[in-house]
């Protein structure tokens, strides 16, 4: 799902807005699109895990960069006995 969401590569951590590195993220090679997945993302219930697909938008007259976030959910397998 990812690969379909970010697209071709060669992918980067490289935040969209900021130009550093980030552990927590993968970001597609036009800058556009990225996938945040990190601690807290992975720290949660296994009902809740998640991860975030981000799109990035640059408004050149505003000087403005814009994120929409959306929340994908990925439940755990419970834990067999």
């Amino acid at each position: 799902m990812w690969d379909q969401f970010l697209g071709d590569g060669p992918y980067t951590n490289n935040h969209p807005r900021t130009r550093s590195p980030d552990p927590d993220r993968l970001v597609s090679a036009d800058g556009k699109r990225s996938i945040r997945y990190g601690s807290h993302e992975m720290g949660g219930s296994p009902t809740k895990h998640h991860y975030h697909e981000e799109k990035w938008t640059f408004e050149l007259k505003e000087n403005l960069m814009n994120v929409e976030s959306t929340v994908v959910r990925v439940p755990l397998p419970k834990k067999q006995k």
